[in-house]
């Protein structure tokens, strides 16, 4: 489920930031850029979130858990979840990023 919302919130992200990419790319973002700006517009709060949830999540398995288990190392949880959040953001903003700019600024749907 936290898959699906993660995959939601990044498409529906890009998709939100076609007319500020538009924006960018008419002052001479490249699309490379106008990808890199979006993908670490979502990364910034992501970080913060992973620093302290992946920790307390792991610390309140361990607290409830009866019986031997692996636990998987923070800093390697943390990094996971933050290549596969950029993946999935730089995917949609890149096809977003590809839309014409003068459709993107006419555009009354987007």
């Amino acid at each position: 489920m936290a898959v699906v919302n993660a995959v939601a919130t990044a498409w529906n992200a890009a998709l939100d930031a076609r007319r500020p990419l538009a924006v960018a790319r008419t002052i001479g973002a490249t699309l490379g850029r106008a990808t890199l700006g979006l993908v670490l517009a979502q990364l910034l709060p992501a970080f913060p979130t992973t620093v302290i949830g992946i920790p307390a999540g792991i610390g309140l398995y361990a607290l409830l858990q009866v019986g031997p288990a692996t636990v998987v190392e923070p800093s390697t949880a943390q990094t996971a979840t933050l290549l596969v959040l950029a993946a999935l953001t730089a995917a949609p903003a890149r096809i977003g990023a590809r839309q014409p700019v003068h459709e993107a600024l006419h555009s009354e749907q987007n």
